[in-house]
């Protein structure tokens, strides 16, 4: 099981209590911008989704003939 995230999870009600600016402000704070605040296992996931996806997708270079 993995552990809850840090920090305020909001409900449903409490976001909808709130104006549009308010919930904006919480989206806009939650965006992780910084690289080098993303979790490693998270980032080291995501790397190696991107690897797959190449090495799935790659398409041969042409060979001369």
């Amino acid at each position: 099981m993995k552990p809850m995230p840090k920090g305020k999870v909001w409900t449903a009600d409490e976001l909808l209590a709130m104006t549009p600016n308010e919930r904006h402000a919480i989206v806009k704070a939650g965006i992780i911008t910084d690289i080098e605040q993303v979790p490693a296992d998270l980032l080291e996931r995501a790397r190696a989704d991107i690897r797959r996806h190449i090495a799935e997708n790659e398409t041969p270079a042409p060979t001369d003939q």
